[in-house]
């Protein structure tokens, strides 16, 4: 099978506000696209609640968000400070279904919108199957050899988005939970990165029964990143025709 990389074809959403066009000597016009949170879940709306929507241990989830907010928004007193951490137990949560993001065309100013969707084991409508899309993530870092198609990007799956609000310390942020996919041979086709899902054993409490504890961000794991991390959806075809394939490309 010949490989190659497709991404989704959405359609362009709010086309005159998209558009940035300009001139040498004249800045953009508009504003660049936000972006914004759909479809909220008004039953959800603490922790607790998350946590249950996510199939995940209440302080697992806890854990994610702290190491979030230090890895990529540098509030480090959520790990480094129980009382902070404390404190994403009286947090208020909305969990979303689905996220709008802005993507630039190439070698030009418009940008498009592709519309993400997260629903997990919710249909997405009545007659349809839930909808988990896959993203591209810009980590922050240059890109190497597994990474040079997508231009240093990580492709991963959704698995929550989601608002958290601490009013205490007036902090607003827009997260999502992801699943990144491990990355195969170096020597792969031009152009092509080719991804497989690694199994991931549930996280063990430690011997207090908390899992406040160091977390990984590498390739092939779970963790909550900010939602502008995410640069856009990004299909990615099976390796083989089998229904239960773990590889893509």
């Amino acid at each position: 099978m010949k490989a190659r990389k497709e991404v989704f074809q959405y359609r362009e959403l709010n086309g005159n506000t998209a558009k940035q066009r300009h001139d040498d000597d004249m800045p953009l016009t508009n504003a660049p696209i936000q972006r914004m949170m759909k479809n909220p879940r008004p039953e959800i709306k603490t922790l607790y609640d998350l946590a249950e929507w996510c199939a995940m241990p209440k302080g697992e989830l806890q854990n994610h968000i702290a190491w979030c907010f230090k890895r990529f928004a540098d509030f480090t007193d959520y790990v480094n400070h129980d009382q902070y951490f404390s404190c994403l137990n009286d947090a208020n949560y909305i969990q979303y279904n689905a996220v709008a993001i802005p993507v630039t065309s190439f070698q030009c100013d418009e940008q498009a919108v592709h519309m993400v969707h997260c629903t997990g084991s919710t249909r997405r409508r009545k007659h349809k199957q839930p909808t988990n899309d896959t993203v591209l993530l810009w980590m922050g870092t240059s890109p190497d050899s597994h990474f040079k198609s997508t231009a240093g990007c990580i492709a991963a799956r959704l698995m929550c988005l989601f608002v958290v609000e601490n009013a205490e310390s007036s902090v607003k942020v827009l997260l999502a939970l992801v699943q990144t996919f491990a990355t195969g041979p170096i020597r792969q086709t031009a152009g092509i990165m080719i991804v497989k899902e690694r199994h991931q054993p549930p996280m063990q409490p430690l011997h207090d029964g908390s899992y406040h504890r160091k977390l990984l961000f590498g390739v092939g794991t779970t963790y909550i990143v900010l939602i502008s991390a995410i640069q856009g959806a990004v299909h990615l075809p099976p390796l083989t025709p089998q229904l239960d394939s773990l590889r893509w490309y």
